[in-house]
């Protein structure tokens, strides 16, 4: 997917841990999270690994030109069982427009 957007709101960079599940080592992932819109939509877009550690601050004055790809995360309830799902919007290349 791409989009002509402005930055509404930019987190600082984010650490999280997380257990992988074929290996069973303790991982880390770095992610900033980009509060989007094209004018229309408003969405959140998420920067990981090494990009995400070397993010500049993006500038909401300015227009960018933004390619994500969506992924769906599928998963069942720990608590009901019930099957659950989560799209995460990855922003693969941002530049100004």
């Amino acid at each position: 997917m791409e989009r002509i957007v402005r930055i509404l709101n930019q987190s600082p960079l984010s650490t999280r841990h997380y257990m992988d599940r074929k290996t069973g080592d303790q991982k880390v992932i770095n992610s900033v999270i980009l509060k989007l819109t094209d004018g229309i939509d408003t969405f959140l877009g998420e920067i990981t690994g090494e990009r995400a550690v070397n993010c500049p601050m993006y500038d909401p004055q300015y227009i960018y030109r933004v390619q994500c790809s969506m992924v769906v995360r599928e998963w069942n309830s720990q608590q009901t069982g019930e099957a659950m799902q989560a799209t995460t919007i990855y922003v693969d290349k941002i530049s100004m427009v």
